[in-house]
């Protein structure tokens, strides 16, 4: 594993003196171009500071990397365990799921797209709500990336699904229909649930909504057999 070296400095203040203990870093930046969050990183051309050597071999450890310590410095590992409180991941998450959030609006309907299924690796549930604002879009590549990452959640995004179906946009009532057949398919959820919403779309006003929904019915209720027989 690569190594980050820790360097020391003395700080000296009349006759008295302290340590300083930094290493190299990386800025993650916001959407609006401010940093939000600095990572160790041996390559990185900003610097942290810490007040202990724990607490900045801890930040090594956290953002996945081997400390290596100045000269003549030791340290117990206990030690850097006990800084070790909030695991950097967390940060990172958050940084990236604002970072690929603002890109799901871009104009470029690649980039959207990517942005959109690049959520899912987070399994964020902020994400449905997102998801659920994509399922009318008119770019097909938008629209299905939306739909695959919605489907993900299962059960936990139906309720979103069934207030959906009765959405102004016939597209995203067609969207929220099959992916309600998609998660009619899993365990988590029970097939019944979700069937009776879908039924009353039988008698929409759009006509590919309708025979979306009539097909969509026989398949859920498909399910309910094959788990009924089980």
């Amino acid at each position: 594993m690569q190594k980050i070296s820790i360097k020391k400095k003395i700080i000296k203040n009349g006759n008295d003196e302290s340590a300083l203990y930094y290493v190299p870093a990386l800025s993650l930046k916001n959407s609006d171009n401010k940093v939000k969050l600095l990572v160790p990183n041996p390559n990185g051309s900003d610097v942290m500071e810490f007040n202990t050597l724990e607490e900045a071999a801890a930040a090594v450890r956290k953002a996945g990397f081997e400390f290596k310590l100045p000269d003549g410095e030791t340290v117990e590992e206990e030690n850097v365990e006990m800084q070790i409180k909030t695991p950097l991941q967390s940060d990172l998450e958050r940084m990236l799921f604002e970072k690929f959030k603002s890109k799901t609006n871009d104009i470029n309907s690649s980039i959207a797209a990517s942005s959109i299924s690049a959520l899912g690796y987070l399994k964020n549930r902020d994400a449905i709500d997102i998801y659920i604002s994509k399922l009318g879009e008119e770019n097909e590549k938008i629209r299905t990336a939306a739909m695959d990452g919605i489907v993900a959640f299962q059960g936990a995004a139906a309720d979103k699904l069934i207030d959906t179906l009765i959405n102004p946009d016939w597209v995203a009532r067609n969207s929220a229909i099959s992916c309600l057949v998609r998660i009619s398919e899993y365990t988590d959820i029970e097939p019944e649930r979700i069937l009776v919403p879908v039924i009353n779309r039988m008698d929409d006003e759009n006509p590919i909504v309708q025979a979306n929904a009539i097909l969509a019915a026989a398949k859920i209720y498909g399910n309910i057999v094959k788990r009924r027989d089980k």
